[in-house]
């Protein structure tokens, strides 16, 4: 990823380690940091795509995505194929 990003691939780089540093961070704490631009981005058509944890991480993505964007957008999202999560 870093190199996706040194070579312009990727704008922006967010990391979110909640196991391997004293302080935990999180996906959700990072998405809620990063709400407007997540917005904007989703205005423009941007997509969400998650992997990992269904009852740790998804969930807590999925409840920061509703108190940023409000339930019916996420929902819409989902509907467009904009949301997808590949969770275990």
């Amino acid at each position: 990823m870093q190199g996706w990003l040194a070579r312009g691939d990727l704008a922006r780089l967010d990391l979110a380690f909640s196991r391997d540093q004293a302080q935990k961070v999180y996906v959700q704490d990072r998405l809620r940091e990063s709400a407007e631009q997540v917005r904007q981005w989703l205005d423009q058509g941007a997509a969400i795509y998650i992997c990992g944890s269904l009852q740790g991480m998804a969930a807590g993505v999925d409840q920061a995505l509703i108190d940023m964007l409000g339930a019916e957008a996420v929902e819409l999202l989902i509907e467009q194929g904009r949301y997808r999560r590949d969770v275990y």
